[in-house]
């Protein structure tokens, strides 16, 4: 099956739906946060759901742009896999092209494809982050199938794809740190697709109102 068809299809739009405002929103006058850019096959109207749905649940002002080409075109000898690292210069182009930005403002790149680093120390990398070039790369390649490798339903997609692009807004813009905690947003490290099925936005997100 097309992995861009069953995207367009199936994710995102419950995330931008029925979400209660978790956090108090921050002002607009103050520049975006966080960019989210989609590439490659990433629809870009589930970016802009995407957007939507994080100023809800964190309170930090998210917007989305327009579809960039990634410009990456070659995948790891051998493999279908592209690597991550060279997605990370799309934050300061970005920064350069979006007036809303300041020195400050995170940007997630989207893709469709499955990533790797460049070191493949791991067979494969969900998602890949640059806090000096303030980006982080999503691949949602892997979030679309069970271990089986049959295609799991909607609702599980959406929740996956949303765990991990909270779990990255958590680490890069809310201070979150890793833990060993299997049903934690920020269990690391994660070695599979049950162990995102394992984690908890609920839990992990009253667990910090706690402290």
């Amino acid at each position: 099956m097309n992995r861009r068809f069953l995207f367009t299809l199936t994710l995102l739009p419950a995330i931008a739906m029925g979400q209660p405002d978790r956090f108090v929103p921050s002002s607009p006058v103050d520049a975006v946060s966080l960019y989210v850019i989609p590439t490659d096959g990433f629809p870009e109207q589930y970016a802009a759901s995407i957007a939507r749905a994080l100023t809800k649940e964190t309170g930090q002002w998210v917007k989305s742009s327009l579809l960039i080409p990634s410009g990456v075109n070659e995948p790891f000898p051998g493999t279908n896999q592209y690597p991550a690292d060279d997605y990370l210069p799309f934050g300061l182009k970005a920064a350069k092209q979006l007036a809303d930005t300041n020195a400050r403002t995170y940007f997630i790149v989207l893709t469709d494809r499955d990533i790797n680093s460049r070191a493949q120390n791991f067979r494969f990398q969900y998602s890949f982050h640059s806090p000096m070039a303030r980006t982080s790369v999503l691949s949602v390649a892997r979030l679309v199938y069970e271990k089986d490798g049959t295609v799991a339903p909607a609702e599980v997609i959406n929740l996956r794809a949303q765990k991990m692009l909270m779990r990255i807004v958590g680490e890069m813009k809310l201070g979150w740190q890793r833990t060993t905690d299997p049903t934690d947003l920020m269990y690391s490290p994660i070695m599979s697709i049950e162990d995102i099925d394992r984690m908890s936005i609920v839990h992990s997100i009253e667990r910090r109102r706690l402290r």
